[in-house]
């Protein structure tokens, strides 16, 4: 009896702590548009090799950034990317003229001045629309 009792007491213990794993809980991710449409903003060093000041200067706004699009049910931020003397930030949702409605603002009152825009559809874009700032 006691081999019984102590089976199943390793059982229900086994049982009871199955998935009661040390991992945090997040909120799900955001579901991507199957059609992507992206903005992609650029901002240009003042001085080579010194586009992580941008980044730098940038982290608060591009958070902003990416809540204003999201408050709008527009899209969401997909990355960064620095080199070259540039800092692009690139944002990804289903209409990529309604995503800059949401993001010019942002970008305007930025304390670094966006050199330039581009509302591709697709990644690829090989015709995107493209303004300079």
């Amino acid at each position: 009896m006691r081999r019984g009792n102590a089976l199943a007491a390793i059982i229900v213990t086994a049982l009871l702590t199955a998935g009661c794993g040390t991992q945090p809980v997040s909120e799900p991710a955001p579901r991507v548009p199957r059609v992507h449409d992206w903005v992609v903003v650029t901002y240009v060093a003042e001085t080579p090799g010194r586009e992580l000041d941008a980044m730098k200067a940038l982290l608060k706004t591009e958070l902003a950034a990416d809540q204003a699009l999201r408050d709008a049910g527009a899209g969401l931020i997909d990355g960064n990317e620095v080199g070259q003397g540039e800092y692009d930030l690139y944002f990804v949702g289903r209409d990529r003229e309604a995503m800059w409605q949401v993001l010019r603002p942002v970008f305007d009152d930025a304390p670094v001045a966006w050199r330039r825009v581009e509302l591709r559809h697709g990644l690829d874009d090989k015709d995107p629309t493209v303004f300079r700032g």
